[in-house]
């Protein structure tokens, strides 16, 4: 923090004064601000340029504002009370992109709320996953960034320099191939996705260029990489988002260029316009189940998707219902129970060594088994395969601990029963018999 002026000492001074919370407080405050006077040749007649001088000195220190986007005082063709936001950057969005309609939906709210985000108390975050490349992640990223509000220039970036861009002032952060980063960058992109999700925690004291300063972190952010680039710590303030590459029946209708935006600058021109006239209802109504973090993080989408009409509203219901189901099917503990179940079926067995469930996991030749590529519960550790330790503590939050067991003609040893993991399935519903059945994704290719 930058040091203070002399003027804007003597208006803390005159504050201890005036404001203390006690009387003991207030008169070492008045002899404080006495001597203050004394000591620069002035009087109390002088208090009122004094504490004029400090405030011009606050505006003297404070931030430049972020530079304006010249899009966003420019006409735009969508005069018409028919347009709404969220329609138009749905229709926008789908000659560039191809999605499934819940994916399509989440991502279209995500950007509209990019620029009525500093009216809520949670920053909405959204990434782009997938097993393969070349699946359409970078490329709604791109489209995206062209539309959120003030989105950060770079594909990929290190921490320090989102951290100087998210100090200029309201903004969003788009990064890309966040699963190549080296572990610092990463360590420094997975605290931000952590402290700028919540405005009241958003607030960080650092040293920058050798002084201490407050960065606001409060942002919301939208990422792309192959594989599971986030953990847990992370997914539970996210919309996770699975892509796969389109078909060529599935093709967008048109390429993003970076250099022919005019159709999407357009949209961005009444977005912008919009945001700073829109009424929005800051609580809306949730769907049914819908409590505690994954309402916090559905607010500010579902605020705007009610603003633009029931049609919106029920889309935005349907499609959250649907995220929020795949991504409990998905957490650690409930994927270990899911490959447990497959283990003991393409084994043949009904009981299994601790040690040998640890290496048949890493053998798993399905989409989801990374385990071979953890990073821990923080989502902060080096990639690596999942120690013995970490497989414990996964299955202790579901209720299975090793025991003793002695199958027919063998030692006794300890391990873990088909009928364990069957137990955990039938109380977490760990193998989603319940859940929608489809699959949040792109079209794959044949």
């Amino acid at each position: 923090m930058p040091k203070k002026t002399p003027a804007q000492h003597f208006r803390d001074l005159f504050n201890r004064f005036m404001a203390g919370s006690t009387p003991e407080e207030r008169a070492a405050g008045e002899k404080k601000m006495d001597e203050w006077l004394k000591r620069h040749g002035k009087s109390r007649i002088d208090i009122p340029s004094e504490l004029t001088q400090a405030t011009a000195d606050d505006a003297a220190a404070a931030p430049p504002p972020p530079p304006s986007d010249p899009r966003a005082a420019q006409p735009h063709p969508y005069k018409n009370p028919q347009f709404t936001p969220a329609g138009l950057v749905h229709d926008i969005t789908g000659k560039y992109l191809t999605m499934t309609p819940h994916v399509h939906v989440i991502y279209t709210l995500f950007i509209v709320a990019t620029h009525v985000y500093r009216q809520f108390d949670i920053a909405a975050r959204l990434a782009f996953t997938s097993e393969r490349p070349d699946s359409g992640k970078s490329e709604a990223l791109k489209v995206a960034k062209t539309l959120m509000l003030r989105p950060n220039p770079e594909a990929l970036s290190t921490g320090a320099a989102v951290i100087d861009f998210i100090d200029a002032g309201p903004c969003s952060i788009g990064l890309d191939e966040l699963d190549l980063v080296d572990p610092e960058a990463r360590q420094y992109i997975l605290l931000l996705w952590n402290l700028g999700h919540d405005r009241a925690l958003a607030k960080r004291a650092l040293m920058v260029k050798g002084r201490r300063k407050v960065v606001d972190f409060y942002a919301p952010m939208m990422a792309a990489g192959l594989g599971s680039f986030l953990a847990d710590a992370q997914l539970t303030r996210t919309f996770l988002l699975e892509m796969h590459r389109y078909t060529a029946e599935t093709k967008p209708e048109r390429k993003f260029k970076a250099g022919d935006t005019a159709d999407l600058d357009a949209v961005y021109s009444y977005l912008r316009h919009w945001a700073s006239n829109v009424k929005l209802n800051l609580d809306p109504a949730m769907p049914p189940g819908v409590i505690a973090r994954d309402a916090d993080n559905a607010r500010s989408l579902l605020a705007v998707a009610e603003a633009c009409g029931p049609e919106w509203k029920q889309r935005a219901h349907e499609a959250i219902l649907f995220l929020l189901e795949k991504a409990r099917v998905e957490q650690p503990k409930l994927r270990m129970i899911r490959h447990g179940l497959a283990i003991f079926d393409a084994l043949g067995i009904k009981q299994i060594r601790s040690t040998q469930f640890n290496k048949e996991l890493k053998r798993l030749d399905l989409p989801d088994a990374d385990w071979t590529r953890y990073r821990g519960a923080s989502g902060l550790d080096q990639v690596h395969p999942l120690t013995m330790n970490e497989q414990v503590k996964l299955l202790g939050m579901v209720g299975i601990a090793a025991k003793k067991c002695t199958p027919p003609g063998e030692k006794q040893f300890r391990g873990y029963t088909l009928t364990q993991f069957e137990e955990a399935d039938h109380e977490y519903n760990a193998s989603g018999a319940a859940a929608p059945r489809l699959r949040l994704v792109t079209p794959p290719s044949d």
